[in-house]
């Protein structure tokens, strides 16, 4: 018999394992086909070499089991084990590749190591993951037919080797042989360094990058390797010069308003009708437009909801490839609306309707210096829950204007709403009510009309006119529907209004602003005269730029365009498709690295404080 045989074996496996991979790349394509720009034979078939590099990393135990030169390869026993730890390692990873299939419509990036870390947080993944197999039925049903094709290459023959010298020399050469494919394998061909994830699409000349990879590579590779470096483009001097997170506004005296932000969970700009000529869901909204200050270039620092709530009362950017809340340095030290806020004799809260310890709101709430929080066990009522993310909105609306009756003012208050998620139902009593066609769409038109009753009831209260309303989203919904938005500029499109109760805050506004912008925008409508750290800055000044981080890419958007920036190539684009090229702009240039720079050396450091 042939002394390759067992590393035909393992071979086979492989072969196999490449095809599963493979044509979960061609279901995650089709599945997300408008975020991915034209692909080629040439992206799909550099995804292999991804591939084949993290199933070589997955299946190294399967590599020593199976070529390693001993005659116990010939017992039952030892076959079974083979098997168990094959199915074991492999199995796991498939789901994990084909989980993506559906979430990257919400995250418009592979799944990292992050993933694990926000399935930790609270009880969420109990809920979501029946949710998750029952929705989306054909991933799952694609998902066991892949186990079930894997489970039939069991067979594991029984070669023996005798114990003399050309025979030992032969599997000892095998061995070798079997070491050279691997290491090539896991490295991703012979050029002098492994291939990383920022390393996909370099062959092809691709920015289909979460296309070429994959799920398992990507985790495999963010284990213990999402520490930022710091960045030295410019001397200290130099640095504040072009940009610094130190603000200090020394105008007139401060005004003790409240402040509310309402955080519209999914609330893309694509659902309101003010900004797309009326064609949207959202009429109560589109009203109150009409009396507010509306900002037409608004858009999300990050694209989930555990990115939205730090840049939104914070001003932390997403700029990395954790989450702030699960990242480590979620204990650093900063500062928030609420902390600066609650020093001013603010009452603090926040509302959202989920579980405590969903994505980790609750911690980073006691963080961030908010007195109060309040959630699903406060309002303590299951009949209104949805069964999947929380409290109904209409419902928890109602909890939270109860509750703004009697706080003592001045206040601070964010609420952040649930029902505009996936699966996307409503209350029964209000099914009748909203007859859209899609399923997203009338649940926007259902929150809408959720915020519109809370309204209804704010305005007849006292505090009411001495109040700043800051509407926005956390994120855009994962799934778009107007060719306009569906592309990368445009998934993080979302509506950005301030409202005042006494109607003074009114116009429109086009300068380029994000919801990091949001905190320095308060404290200077607020005359707030002390200094504090925020990586954003006012929205009334007319500095006009919004910055993103997604899959090693960094997104600056600026008056002259779209610049797109991985590793030190900085590309310059003047349409949200990112086709029609212009010249790179040198001061965008060095304001985009000015900013990485304080970014990278604040976390770092440990320095989000205000320091004169």
């Amino acid at each position: 018999m042939n002394s390759f045989v067992y590393l035909k074996v393992y071979l086979k496996r492989i072969i196999y394992l490449l095809g599963i991979y493979s044509a979960s790349r061609i279901c995650l394509f089709f599945n997300n086909i408008d975020s991915f720009s034209n692909p080629s034979f040439f992206e799909f078939l550099e995804g292999v070499r991804f591939d084949l590099s993290a199933l070589v990393y997955i299946n190294i135990p399967i590599l020593i089991l199976l070529v390693f030169p001993t005659n116990f390869r010939c017992k039952k026993g030892y076959q079974r084990l083979v098997n168990i730890l094959f199915y074991g390692v492999n199995t796991p990873f498939i789901l994990l590749n084909n989980i993506d299939i559906e979430y990257f419509r919400f995250t418009q990036k592979r799944s990292t190591i992050d993933f694990f870390q926000l399935m930790q947080l609270g009880d969420d993944a109990k809920n979501i993951i029946p949710q998750y197999l029952k929705d989306y039925w054909p991933i799952t049903l694609f998902s066991i037919l892949q186990i079930y094709l894997l489970l039939k290459i069991k067979k594991i023959p029984q070669y023996r080797f005798s114990l003399k010298v050309k025979s030992i020399s032969k599997q000892l050469l095998i061995l070798l042989f079997a070491g050279g494919i691997f290491i090539v394998s896991a490295r991703g061909g012979l050029q002098l360094k492994p291939i990383k994830p920022i390393n996909a699409g370099e062959l092809s000349g691709s920015n289909n990058c979460s296309l070429i990879l994959n799920t398992p590579f990507s985790i495999l590779h963010s284990i213990g390797s999402q520490q930022l470096r710091n960045k030295n483009y410019f001397s200290e001097e130099e640095l504040y010069k072009i940009y610094t997170p130190i603000h200090h506004y020394q105008t007139g005296n401060f005004q003790e308003n409240n402040v509310i932000i309402l955080i519209m969970e999914s609330l893309s700009r694509e659902f309101v009708g003010a900004y797309n000529n009326g064609n949207g869901y959202t009429p109560f909204l589109d009203s109150l437009m009409e009396h507010s200050l509306v900002f037409e270039n608004a858009f999300a620092s990050g694209i989930k909801s555990i990115e939205g709530l730090p840049a939104i009362t914070a001003s932390i950017p997403m700029l990395m490839e954790n989450p702030l809340i699960t990242s480590s340095y979620a204990q650093n030290n900063f500062e928030s609306l609420a902390s600066l806020l609650s020093k001013e004799d603010y009452r603090t809260s926040f509302f959202h309707g989920g579980f405590r310890g969903t994505m980790g709101f609750d911690s980073f709430c006691r963080k961030a210096g908010f007195q109060k929080y309040v959630g699903l066990e406060e309002y303590d009522n299951l009949d209104d829950y949805d069964g999947v993310w929380g409290i109904y909105d209409k419902e928890f609306f109602a909890f939270y204007s109860d509750y703004l009756k009697n706080e003592k003012q001045p206040f601070f208050s964010t609420f952040f709403s649930v029902t505009l998620h996936p699966p996307f139902v409503i209350s029964e009593k209000y099914k009748g009510k909203f007859m859209q066609e899609k399923d997203a769409h009338k649940v926007a038109a259902y929150s809408d009309y959720a915020m519109q009753t809370f309204f209804e009831k704010a305005k007849k209260q006292q505090w009411f006119k001495n109040t700043i309303f800051i509407i926005t989203a956390d994120h855009t919904c994962g799934t778009r529907y107007q060719k306009k938005y569906k592309n990368k500029i445009g998934r993080y499109a979302i509506p950005l209004i301030l409202f005042k109760g006494d109607g003074s805050l009114v116009g429109e506004n086009n300068t380029i602003v994000q919801q990091i912008d949001i905190m320095p925008t308060v404290l200077d409508l607020l005359n707030y005269n002390k200094g504090f750290f925020a990586f954003g800055k006012s929205m009334l000044t007319s500095e006009s730029w919004a910055l993103s981080y997604l899959g090693n890419k960094y997104y600056f958007i600026s008056e002259n365009g779209f610049l797109i920036n991985k590793g030190e190539d900085y590309q310059l684009f003047k349409d949200w498709d990112l086709t029609k090229k212009l010249e790179v702009k040198e001061e965008d240039i060095r304001k985009l690295k000015a900013i990485k720079q304080q970014y990278n050396k604040a976390m770092i450091e440990n320095k989000l404080l205000y320091e004169n």
